[in-house]
């Protein structure tokens, strides 16, 4: 099922600034030296064990694998990297890859309080 177009290629499907091709590179190392390890999971909602993938690659050319259960069809991250793997790239990478600023900018805060405004309150 698995497309030419989302085989693990390292290519990016959308452009990245020079923060991401730097945040890019830093996380493909540490994938490569084991640092940033991955984990086969069963399925978080049948516990199957047979996936199908249907992508290799995210849009930043990451090397991030997504199948398809064969038992009860829920799309997931598989192999996924660790917890102590996503706690770090968390910490370190993520909003640089993402966002592509070093820090988050006042627009960013100003989208996320007004995103916030639209958040049901529960008394």
């Amino acid at each position: 099922m698995l497309s030419k177009r989302f085989k693990y290629d390292g290519k990016p499907t959308i452009s990245l600034n020079e923060l991401q091709l730097r945040m890019k590179k830093q996380i493909e190392r540490k994938v490569e030296a084991g640092i940033y390890s991955f984990e086969e999971v069963p399925c978080c909602v049948c516990d199957g064990k047979k996936f199908e993938i249907l992508s290799e690659k995210d849009r930043y050319g990451l090397y991030v694998p997504v199948g398809i259960c064969k038992d009860c069809g829920l799309i997931q991250t598989n192999p996924r990297m660790t917890q102590e793997a996503y706690k770090q790239f968390y910490e370190l990478e993520y909003r640089k890859l993402y966002n592509g600023t070093e820090t988050p900018t006042d627009d960013f805060f100003k989208s996320e309080y007004k995103h916030g405004g639209y958040l049901p309150v529960y008394v």
